[in-house]
């Protein structure tokens, strides 16, 4: 029993000391809410003033709300006025919009038009350049056929020239390299005939000068025996002179001459010695003045 009076009595302590500090805990709280409470009403105070003051706002709010409600009617007409005015200044803007859409439209074609010419004029440059380009090369081509027809009637010329009237081989062409073979031989056979006849001029011309000097040659010997005929006429005095006249070196023709006068002189010689031992045999002394008597002007012909 002891016990459990002392396990009662423990228990109500226990209890006693909760309630105590639920008691304090409760006047603490009390004591909160009655500051809460002060503050609570100070700041209702505070609301009621500031709705008093948002209410003095909101009269005087609603005031210039009527104000503004006024200024914006005649703001509203003053809009439509402005708004009919806009219209009727938009209706002349689309007017002249369409017009300059239209101006530039018309423009913009313009300007398309001169690009298309002046593409066009580019287009037409160039074609006459082509043109003259064209013009030029067949002048060229033209130009290079009328000389390769006359080079091909030249060809056709020298080819006549060099093989006469018949072609070698007839069913062949003549090619370039055998013109240029035959024109080569052509050449040197004409390169030959010049230096041959060169050669016989100048033997010719030689034998002329050769000609005319063997006749100088014999003339002069014809002069000197028809002078010594004509200051003598002994037969050993000619035929001195026939001796030389012999001796002399001569070349056709002059040599044929030579002959012929030695022939007519040695004739005249053996007349003549026949005629002076005829003399002597008849004891005729011929004189110093019948000497040159003879006729011996056949001599002047020949000469």
């Amino acid at each position: 029993i002891s016990a459990l009076q002392k396990g009662y009595n423990q228990m109500l302590c226990r209890t006693l000391s909760e309630r105590n500090s639920e008691i304090t805990s409760l006047k603490n709280e009390g004591e909160t809410l009655k500051r809460d409470n002060s503050v609570t009403a100070g700041m209702v105070t505070s609301l009621q003033k500031d709705i008093l003051a948002r209410n003095e706002q909101v009269q005087q709010l609603k005031e210039e709300v009527d104000q503004l409600k006024r200024q914006n009617k005649e703001k509203e007409f003053q809009l439509e006025a402005l708004n009919a005015r806009c219209s009727a200044l938009n209706e002349e803007l689309k007017k002249e919009g369409s017009q300059k859409e239209h101006r530039e439209a018309q423009e913009k074609e313009l300007k398309h038009c001169k690009s298309q010419i002046q593409d066009m004029e580019k287009e037409m440059k160039k074609l006459r350049e082509e043109l003259r380009k064209n013009c030029s090369e067949q002048s060229m081509i033209y130009k290079t056929l009328r000389e390769k027809s006359k080079l091909e009637q030249f060809r056709s010329q020298v080819i006549k020239a060099t093989y006469g009237q018949a072609k070698p081989c007839q069913d062949k062409a003549i090619t370039d390299q055998q013109l240029i073979e035959k024109i080569t031989q052509v050449t040197e056979d004409n390169i030959n005939f010049q230096q041959k006849k060169w050669s016989l001029q100048k033997e010719s011309h030689s034998k002329q000068e050769e000609t005319a000097k063997n006749m100088e040659k014999l003339k002069a010997a014809l002069d000197s025996c028809q002078a010594c005929m004509k200051m003598s006429c002994c037969s050993s005095d000619l035929k001195r002179e026939v001796d030389l006249l012999q001796h002399l070196q001569m070349s056709p023709p002059v040599l044929g001459l030579q002959k012929v006068t030695l022939d007519i002189l040695s004739h005249s010689l053996s007349w003549l010695e026949e005629t002076e031992q005829l003399l002597r045999d008849l004891g005729i002394q011929l004189s110093g003045s019948d000497k040159g008597s003879w006729d011996f002007s056949f001599l002047t012909l020949v000469a």
